[in-house]
């Protein structure tokens, strides 16, 4: 048994002290006292629940460096794993796209790395590894791979995109624009609202399609997410959704959702970060406080998730700013047996300290496994 002490474990509603007794994976008890002579102190440190980082590309964008071709996949895979566990991150989506289709490769690339890491995954990991499908709607490959990996029980979370013209429908257009334009003599904002009304039918033909996806996908537990408002939208006309997360909306456009929604709204850090003005900040703090954001990740800088939450704890309490990365994204998910520290969910914990003012992950535990530590 691992039995790890600390003064300062961060729960959903309080910081409180004691000793967590962990085996076979999962935490035991959390006591105020321990019998047991042999602990790990970690007086003064925090201990939080593993963090869940739901959309990462650092997979996906590594294997597009041509270096990395010489070596096998399990390279990446291994350097991208120590990466993460090292920020504390104990579950972590590959984000994989299956992109728009112009050559032959893009519907065989993503899902064979998707079978790779799934491969992987079922070897010794310092790290829980799942698998985030990212398609656009309008292509039928795109569709008919999707299913085909969610009737192999590849993924664990999928997301679209609204529909995306190819080249070659670009050209046409431009060129059915300029032709109903010189043939029917009509202007030309009138040429471009009928071409735009004739994407916009485009589109909406995958609605029922994209419809009967989403309820299969459910069908497999597989959570649905989507940056497309106006698609939701389109789709509230039909008997179910089936819509979990909304992916990156600006900041306007959260403040805007319903926080009562049973959608749950996922911000990238990045996205968060990049005015540093202090109006826009409290708008942050504000749309956070008011459940306007309820999840935070990070595509690829890993290690400013958890910069970011202690940097938002300063104005939310540092319960409400940590359940952002841990509780709320494995409700979102459905994980029920991770997200916080309790007795009989999975031992996933990291120990952080703050060092010159920035929080330092000192310690992972994955489940039930010490698999990262600093020595400081």
């Amino acid at each position: 048994m691992l039995v790890i002490y600390s003064d300062k474990i961060v729960q959903n509603d309080a910081v409180i002290s004691g000793y967590i007794h962990i085996a076979d994976g999962k935490i035991q008890k959390i006591d105020e006292k321990s019998s047991l002579k042999e602990y790990i102190d970690m007086t003064g440190k925090y201990i939080l629940p593993g963090l869940i980082n739901i959309k990462s590309e650092h997979i996906s964008r590594e294997n597009q460096i041509k270096l990395n071709s010489r070596f096998p996949f399990a390279k990446i895979f291994r350097e991208v794993e120590i990466k993460y566990a090292s920020a504390g991150i104990t579950t972590l989506f590959h984000s994989i796209p299956l992109v728009n289709g112009r050559y032959r490769e893009d519907f065989t690339t993503g899902p064979k790395m998707a079978r790779d890491i799934k491969e992987l995954s079922k070897r010794s990991n310092l790290i829980d590894h799942r698998i985030h499908m990212a398609f656009q709607l309008g292509f039928i490959q795109s569709m008919d791979k999707i299913k085909e990996m969610l009737e192999s029980n590849l993924l664990d979370y999928i997301s679209y995109s609204g529909y995306c013209r190819s080249d070659e429908e670009g050209y046409r257009e431009i060129y059915y624009e300029d032709y109903i334009q010189r043939v029917m003599g009509l202007s030309e904002a009138t040429c471009r609202r009928m071409v735009e009304r004739v994407r916009e039918l485009r589109s909406e033909s995958n609605l029922e399609e994209l419809a009967y996806m989403l309820k299969y996908a459910h069908y497999k537990g597989v959570k649905v997410g989507t940056s497309e408002l106006s698609v939701i939208k389109k789709l509230e006309f039909l008997d179910q959704q089936g819509i979990n997360i909304i992916e990156n909306p600006s900041l306007e456009e959260a403040l805007n959702l319903d926080s009562d929604s049973d959608k749950m709204i996922m911000m990238d850090i990045l996205s968060l970060s990049k005015q540093l003005n202090k109006t826009y900040q409290d708008q942050v703090v504000s749309a956070i406080r008011t459940g306007h954001i309820d999840i935070l990740s990070s595509d690829m800088r890993a290690h400013d998730i958890l910069a970011f939450v202690f940097q938002l704890a300063q104005d939310l309490g540092l319960e409400k700013a940590v359940s952002l990365v841990t509780s709320n994204p494995a409700t979102a998910l459905k994980l029920k047996d991770r997200g916080q520290i309790k007795e009989n969910l999975r031992a996933d914990l990291i120990v952080v300290d703050i060092l010159d003012e920035v929080p330092v992950v000192e310690m992972t535990i994955s489940n039930g496994k010490i698999v990262y530590r600093a020595n400081y």
